[in-house]
């Protein structure tokens, strides 16, 4: 760990993930593989895609998905643009979903599959601010994840990214987690970052470490995912149908 700063934002370590690894794998998924650099170039293509549909700064984007690549593009994605990311489980009812979101006042909203995009179909009309559905898998009548990053990367403002991402300091809250009733905690960069480097330092000695069944959409889950990406392990995510695996040194 002597070797590896401290983030001053949380999408730093994806910045200091793609310079220390390049061309190797990141994330695994049902036999897909990300490398570092193409992680970033979807990052900074989203990005893009987000500050043209008008992601202000400090604005909560919402998002409900299970463990995959793809979660992390839209985390990193969110945060360097300035906004705040909402990540919520699956398993939550059409209420909690309906307070939550419109507490938040969520207008943008990735959805995992077709399966969920049919549900926040029929939950749109309650959410006022609610206005952009978008699917991390195609969706007839959504708007793609390979949409977006097409859209992002053919309209690409380098300078204004750029811009927004100078503007995040280390006391900016960089999610709101989920605890119940419709309520939610905010947490800045400061205060992840710590807990991240904290494990990462317990960590770095080791060849392996168990991700279990640490889900993204909660706090644990992803400071394990941080510190791994910090210190260099492929993070293998399970499909939802197998057992978990572990994060192994790429």
């Amino acid at each position: 760990m002597n070797n590896i700063e401290t983030p001053a934002r949380l999408f730093d370590i994806m910045d200091s993930c793609t310079t220390r690894r390049g061309h190797r794998t990141c994330f695994r998924y049902n036999d897909s593989e990300m490398t570092a650099d193409t992680y970033r170039r979807m990052t900074n293509a989203l990005s893009h895609a987000l500050l043209l549909r008008g992601l202000k700064r400090g604005e909560v984007v919402g998002l409900i998905s299970e463990n995959r690549p793809q979660w992390n593009v839209v985390d990193m994605a969110v945060m360097q643009a300035g906004g705040v990311l909402l990540p919520l489980c699956k398993g939550l009812s059409a209420e909690e979903y309906t307070e939550c979101l419109a507490k938040a006042r969520v207008r943008l909203l990735f959805l995992e599959d077709e399966e969920l995009y049919g549900r926040f179909r029929l939950i749109l009309p309650q959410i006022d601010t609610l206005e952009y559905l978008l699917s991390l898998e195609p969706v007839d009548a959504a708007t793609s994840f390979s949409t977006l990053l097409v859209e992002g990367r053919v309209n690409a403002d380098e300078a204004e990214l750029q811009r927004r991402r100078s503007l995040v300091t280390t006391d900016d809250v960089c999610t709101l987690v989920y605890s119940g009733g419709g309520t939610y905690r905010r947490i800045t960069h400061r205060s992840l970052i710590e807990d991240v480097m904290e494990q990462a330092a317990t960590e770095s000695g080791r060849r392996q470490a168990a991700l279990g069944n640490n889900a993204l959409c909660t706090l644990y889950g992803r400071m394990k995912n941080y510190v791994c990406q910090l210190v260099g392990r492929t993070v293998n995510y399970p499909s939802p149908l197998e057992e978990p695996v572990h994060m192994a040194v790429a």
